[in-house]
């Protein structure tokens, strides 16, 4: 009996989604260097050589695995912030939400540990450019609004994403026992009040 094309598809997508799954388990408890492909071929129920025909190589995989959680954490900011009053609150409230949730542990080791070490600068810029573009369009309505003090929408987007991005990289990169969670919050707040209503109605 042949198999249809949907069929060999959708059982494709599924070993994906299923690789992906237990790669994500071992690269957040484990590390990169201490995952073995082998291993996580096993767990998978499939081969060596199913795991590199749909990642090529570990490196692939893992960059599979980083951008998954990119887009859980922007669905999850989202999901989070659509209850917020007015504008100028929910688009604060993003930026405090992606602090605490790409700091999860098991999240930050992929994010701010291997994720620079495996994929170099292109882990950075998987980082600073995800919801770049959705944060200018909140800044040119805010702007507009007259509720942010800023004289241009992308230079200021690339600010905030930036800040915050290595705001996170130092929250995650903390010594154990250490947690830098409280100030990093404060610190962001202070940021925001730098541009925000409270200085524009402080204007003559």
């Amino acid at each position: 009996m042949s198999i249809s094309p949907m069929t060999r598809a959708a059982r494709a997508e599924e070993t994906t989604a299923r690789l992906v799954a237990v790669a994500r388990r071992a690269f957040a408890t484990q590390g990169y260097a201490a995952v073995s492909l082998d291993a996580l071929a096993a767990e998978a129920g499939v081969t060596r050589g199913a795991l590199h025909h749909h990642f090529i190589n570990k490196a692939g995989l893992f960059e599979v695995v980083l951008r998954q959680i990119d887009r859980e954490m922007a669905a999850e900011i989202d999901a989070s912030c659509a209850g917020e009053g007015d504008h100028w609150t929910a688009f604060r409230a993003s930026f405090h939400t992606y602090l605490d949730i790409a700091t999860r542990p098991d999240r930050a080791r992929i994010l701010f540990q291997d994720g620079p070490a495996v994929l170099g600068a292109k882990a950075f810029d998987i980082l600073i450019d995800s919801g770049l573009a959705e944060t200018m369009d909140w800044l040119r309505m805010l702007i507009a609004e007259g509720r942010v003090n800023a004289p241009d929408a992308a230079a200021l987007a690339h600010l905030l994403n930036g800040a915050t991005l290595n705001l996170a990289f130092w929250v995650a990169g903390a010594p154990a026992g250490e947690d830098r969670s409280a100030i990093a919050h404060v610190t962001l707040a202070r940021m925001f009040d730098g541009f925000g209503p409270a200085v524009l109605s402080a204007q003559p």
